[in-house]
């Protein structure tokens, strides 16, 4: 054990990322107090009062030997100090080179690139002009080769934003829509915030009416925009259908409006482009709506179910919204697939067509949606139905009992209730008493009258479907 007094030195660890005449600045300043205390204890003859060699609360000394420990320590730390490039200042991630679109531009505080005189090199300034000057020419063919000149040499530019917008115009100002397409989707690949956004969008939606309309002839009132936006600019040749056109496997040779296959699949593509780029904008809600119309006519429920819905969660003031929840009501009851398979859709069917009444009291489609809930009704009590079906096959009277219960008391003014009645009437009470209510229920029940025979079965949603060999109903 070392004698009062002495320092003790332990073998130093590794300290990377400190300064070694710090570090022993540290040491010593931290261990001297002690050493000045133990010498006072050694020199101090006798007990005074108040033992010196006591432990003492910390002091303004030790406070100050504190803070001055925590000023070295982060002027010491290599991570803290940006002269050297290491640490959290290592890298270029706090460097703006890399900035796109509006916020560039609002950095820069500038609107157009060529304002810019210290950013390109009056080589790129003529290109541009000369570029600009086909375009405005409307030498479209030469305008895109000096275009894609200047979008090689300066990617990641507004230069090279301004290049691939201009030649999607060209490209669609000589009707070759596909080209123009993909001029579109690599501006909004590599500009996310371009300046262009809303003339691009307006674009391609253009291209893919053209397309869906070649492809799978649908109605204007399916098709029409409802956003304030004109089409007066929008003029388009509208091709002839063909059969390249109608089935996407086969490939189109001739006509250079379209792509070389699947054409309605390059439509839809265009339509996605439009709601994930420009969210937004006015006819984000249209792309949706056309999505899921093109799907609806093609009795595609699922995928026309997914973009209704999609509709009506993020554009609750949209001019579609109407048709959104009938139409998004119609395709979850027509996928409903029977007694036998899930019943969610049908639930939500149900909820879809009373919040339409709810929501839209003057709706023309009211009636409709009224005769679509008295169907549903039938469904679900065809569907309380077969399970009384599936007891039976059983042979469990309890079950039967309590299935028929359910029929009888949710669905009463249906002919399965009637059936359910005459059902339950066949099973030996002795089996039944002892359910919570049974006792009640079927005093009521021979309260109400004689027994009727079940009725004729018809054609209708609530005929008595026939006995299916299988598994439980709706599992």
């Amino acid at each position: 054990m070392p004698p009062a007094g002495s320092v003790s030195y332990y073998p130093r660890p590794r300290q990377a990322a400190w300064d070694t005449p710090i570090l022993e600045f540290l040491i010593m300043s931290r261990t001297l107090p002690y050493r000045m205390d133990s010498v006072a204890c050694r020199s101090t003859s006798g007990r005074p009062q108040g033992d010196p060699c006591a432990p003492a609360l910390p002091g303004r000394s030790t406070l100050c030997l504190l803070a001055l420990t925590t000023i070295v320590l982060c002027s010491g730390c290599r991570s803290l100090r940006p002269s050297d490039n290491e640490g959290i200042f290592q890298g270029d991630w706090l460097s703006t080179d890399r900035i796109r679109g509006p916020l560039e531009r609002a950095l820069h505080n500038e609107e157009d690139a060529l304002t810019r005189g210290e950013k390109f090199s009056p080589e790129a300034l003529r290109q541009v002009e000369v570029a600009r000057g086909h375009y405005d020419a409307k030498r479209h063919k030469e305008a895109i080769k000096a275009y894609k000149a200047i979008a090689k040499k300066y990617p990641e530019t507004s230069l090279g934003e301004e290049a691939w917008f201009r030649m999607g115009e060209s490209h669609f100002a000589l009707n070759q829509y596909p080209k123009a397409q993909e001029a579109y989707d690599k501006l909004f690949d590599d500009y996310p915030s371009t300046r262009y956004v809303a003339d691009a969008s307006q674009r391609l939606f253009a291209i893919a009416r053209v397309w869906l309309e070649v492809a799978e002839p649908v109605s204007e009132s399916v098709i029409k925009t409802v956003s304030n936006q004109s089409e007066a600019s929008v003029e388009i040749t509208k091709p002839k259908s063909s059969l390249s056109a109608q089935y996407g496997l086969i490939p189109n040779f001739f006509d250079s409006t379209r792509p070389l296959f699947d054409t309605a699949g390059r439509a839809r593509e265009a339509l996605k482009s439009i709601w994930l780029n420009d969210p937004t904008g006015p006819l984000a809600d249209d792309a949706l709506m056309l999505t899921a119309s093109y799907y609806f006519q093609r009795g595609q429920y699922l995928e026309a179910d997914h973009y209704f819905q999609m509709l009506r969660e993020e554009y609750s003031d949209s001019p579609h919204l109407e048709d959104a929840y009938v139409f998004g009501g119609h395709v979850k009851q027509v996928s409903y697939q029977g007694p036998f398979y899930d019943g969610t859709t049908l639930a939500e069917a149900e909820k879809l067509k009373e919040q339409t009444l709810n929501l839209f009291p003057e709706s023309d489609e009211r009636q409709k949606v009224r005769k679509d809930l008295a169907k549903i009704y039938g469904q679900q009590a065809h569907r309380a139905w077969s399970y009384v079906q599936f007891w039976e096959r059983k042979e469990n009277d309890v079950s039967v009992a309590i299935a028929c219960q359910k029929v009888i008391m949710n669905y009463p003014d249906t002919r399965y209730a009637q059936m359910a009645r005459d059902r339950i009437r066949k099973v030996n009470p002795k089996k039944i008493i002892h359910l919570p209510g049974m006792s009640d229920f079927l005093e009521t029940l021979n309260e109400s009258g004689d027994q009727l025979g079940p009725p004729e079965a018809s054609s209708g949603p609530e005929s008595s479907p026939s006995p299916r060999q299988g598994g439980v109903p709706g599992i």
